[in-house]
């Protein structure tokens, strides 16, 4: 994901980009392809940095971004913030007591499609059901690398609630975020993982609907689709697509298709979080605290798969140690 930051915003032109690698020895490599390159970000931000990306694996997202705030920067933290909702606190209190900006990597929310599936949900009226699934095979994710050492696989700071915290992230922004969960997480053994590979979550949305959510690592081919049903119809994003589809209670149906590659949405995300850390907002943006709520489902949702009983999610303050 580093790279793909990299690559997105050396196109986008907008900023002048350091990288700083985890592992020292890849200086040279990324120095070889052309990239400004830095060991540390202490002497990033001695030579002007003012912004930093993190992207490295989830169990130094803290610790990162936590180094970023103390050298003066604004940090965008890669989703998840953080493993629990306690631990992202830690970051968005020292980003808040610093003044430093801090925002989530939550990309989906700058697809175009999506964008328009949620300037259309008006259109449905009164909506009483929303369908998410998040599904593909952990394997061909990164094809060239061993899965089961990646951060995926460790049940410390992988599993499918982590990577794919996008679709608890934009339920919550789009619908609401919710009081309690009831969520079954699964290993069925098929990939030799530690953390889950497939969970299902169910909640009430404050505003109404019933929220269903199926992520795993299991599935070909990959679908990733959002389907809301409303008095007047049923709206249906598909992100493999990039389509939108309206279908109005009497069948007319009506698809819109999205041309936005990924790279695009990664260089919108970077270029509003600068933005919103010169004073200008950005609602597409994911915050720390949406960081801290998405967590919080995610934390409650697996003390309900262990309960078997609907959890109540705590929210942690930025702002204090215990959980409000």
């Amino acid at each position: 994901m580093g790279l793909r930051h990299l690559r997105a915003l050396g196109a986008a032109g907008a900023v002048n980009v350091i990288a700083i690698p985890s592992r020292l020895e890849r200086l040279t490599v990324l120095s070889a392809a052309g990239h400004a390159t830095a060991p540390s970000i202490a002497e990033a931000a001695r030579r002007g940095a003012a912004f930093c990306i993190v992207a490295s694996d989830t169990s130094r997202h803290v610790q990162d971004g936590l180094e970023a705030v103390r050298q003066g920067l604004h940090v965008l933290v890669e989703k998840p913030l953080a493993r629990h909702a306690a631990e992202a606190a830690v970051l968005v209190r020292a980003a808040a007591d610093a003044g430093r900006g801090c925002y989530v990597g939550c990309t989906l929310r700058f697809a175009e499609a999506l964008n328009l599936f949620r300037a259309r949900l008006p259109e449905l009226g009164s909506v009483h059901d929303v369908r998410i699934e998040a599904q593909s095979y952990l394997p061909a994710w990164r094809p060239d690398r061993n899965f089961r050492v990646s951060y995926s696989a460790r049940a410390d700071e992988g599993g499918v609630l982590r990577d794919l915290i996008h679709e608890v992230d934009y339920a919550g922004w789009l619908f609401g975020w919710p009081l309690s969960v009831s969520a079954k997480l699964r290993n069925h053994g098929h990939l030799g993982i530690a953390s889950e590979e497939a969970a299902d979550l169910f909640w009430d949305a404050p505003f109404g609907p019933t929220v269903s959510i199926r992520l795993d690592y299991l599935t070909v081919p990959t679908r990733r689709r959002l389907r809301a049903s409303g008095a007047n119809g049923t709206l249906e994003w598909d992100a493999v697509a990039g389509s939108v589809a309206m279908t109005s209670a009497d069948g007319t149906l009506e698809t819109t298709q999205a041309s936005q590659c990924r790279d695009a949405m990664v260089a919108a995300q970077a270029i509003a979080f600068i933005a919103a850390c010169g004073g200008h907002a950005d609602d597409r943006l994911a915050t720390g605290t949406d960081g801290l709520r998405a967590l919080a489902v995610c934390d409650a949702a697996r003390e309900s798969s262990a309960t078997g009983r609907d959890q109540l999610i705590r929210h942690v303050s930025p702002c204090a140690t215990s959980p409000v």
